[in-house]
């Protein structure tokens, strides 16, 4: 149990550390102001909020599935619920690289490290996971 919580770890600080990156990129990137991204920042939204329901709810169908085959059940939620937060930094980072301001897309990047951080790997939710 103790390797799956330091897989489960290296996973989550991977995962964590690129939103970061993102970041980086965007502020050392050249912006062409010309694109629209007022057009999709709401589409965006919307996709984000989706994304960030599944983060919440997709360990729960892996939960009650148990057909992971030879995989630990808690590390296939772990990673399909980092990986869907994600995505909403994602979207934040494409509206980024439309020209849109701070203001919009750092509360995508907020909405992602929130939700990582309510899945950070403990062996009491490796354990709870099991049982």
């Amino acid at each position: 149990m103790k390797g799956q919580l330091g897989i489960s770890r290296i996973l989550w600080f991977a995962l964590f550390g690129s939103t970061l990156l993102y970041i980086l990129v965007l502020e050392h990137t050249t912006i062409d102001a010309a694109a629209d991204w007022r057009s999709l920042a709401p589409m965006f939204a919307f996709g984000a909020v989706g994304s960030a329901s599944a983060s919440l709810f997709a360990p729960r169908f892996v939960r009650r599935s148990r057909s992971s085959g030879a995989q630990s059940p808690y590390l296939v939620a772990l990673i399909l619920s980092l990986a869907l937060a994600e995505s909403v930094s994602i979207l934040g980072l494409v509206l980024g690289f439309m020209g849109a301001p701070p203001t919009v897309v750092l509360p995508f990047f907020v909405v992602t490290w929130v939700l990582m951080i309510l899945r950070f790997p403990t062996q009491p939710r490796i354990d709870a996971f099991a049982s």
